[in-house]
């Protein structure tokens, strides 16, 4: 007697199906074409200056020359050596310091005015003290970077420490739970979500300080091109600099987002 099995037939996800499985990356891709065509036609129109701000059509090209002719590449790994190895450092410092700033209340009493007083003072005005101090090389840029990414970190984390829900460490405790267990198992877990809120605003300010901190003393890199062109008025070759560093910074901060969420998703309610 043959048995017969009846495959059942693949079901195709709808169109309507696909853009709610993806409806932020499709909102977001339809907001950047918008902007790309009322920045084109706007300047097809002579509603805006060209001269001043380009047009897609023309940065696109100029993307095309600097791939091949600007030593793009060289100048770009000269950027994220500097912000990597900067960024990395403040990882190193930040985390632990602001876990035991979070935890300890006589030491963060005697290392917070100081802390927050940096904290708000302008990093780049210390520009020209860093110059003096480790020249015009990759150090300064380093140390500028390290500035910037540290104490969006640091606050956080303190923070994050903080908040943390006493009802779960007063029931650790009643389980005879050790000041070790309760911070590896309670306080670093529970503030993981703040520290990674911390490290998404260090990308920012770190980009933004290497790019400056090119722009300002440097003899290659990102920001090194981008004052280049600025001094010469090629906008085009600019913008495709700029955008470069808005698309590197973008990509790490939702990197950074999407751990969260898969952190935050796992957390149980309180």
């Amino acid at each position: 007697m043959a048995v017969t099995t009846q495959i059942e037939p693949r079901q195709v996800p709808s169109l309507g199906a696909l853009i709610n499985r993806h409806y932020s990356l499709v909102v977001s891709t339809i907001s950047v074409l918008v902007f790309l065509a009322l920045w084109q036609i706007s300047a097809d129109q002579g509603w805006i200056n060209a001269r001043y701000t380009s047009t897609p059509s023309a940065v696109a090209r100029a993307a095309l020359v600097i791939f091949r002719t600007d030593n793009f590449f060289y100048h770009a790994w000269v950027s994220l050596s500097e912000f990597g190895i900067g960024f990395a450092l403040a990882l190193v410092v930040s985390v632990p310091l602001g876990l035991v700033l979070g935890t300890s209340r006589s030491i963060r009493l005697f290392v917070e005015p100081p802390l927050m007083a940096m904290y708000t003072a302008p990093r780049l005005a210390l520009l020209p003290i860093l110059i003096v101090w480790l020249g015009i090389g990759m150090a300064s840029k380093v140390a500028i970077v390290f500035l910037g990414a540290i104490f969006p970190i640091i606050v956080n984390t303190i923070a994050g420490v903080r908040d943390a829900d006493p009802r779960l460490i007063q029931a650790a405790r009643a389980f005879g739970a050790t000041r070790l267990d309760i911070f590896t198992k309670i306080l670093i877990p529970g503030c993981l979500p703040a520290i990674l809120m911390g490290i998404r605003l260090g990308i920012g300010r770190g980009l933004l300080s290497v790019i400056v901190g090119e722009m300002f003393v440097s003899e290659a890199g990102i920001g090194y091109q981008i004052m280049t062109y600025g001094q010469g008025m090629q906008i085009d070759k600019l913008l495709v600099y700029a955008f470069v560093v808005s698309i590197f910074g973008y990509s790490l901060t939702l990197a950074v987002k999407l751990m969260e969420d898969h952190i935050r998703s796992w957390r149980p309610a309180s």
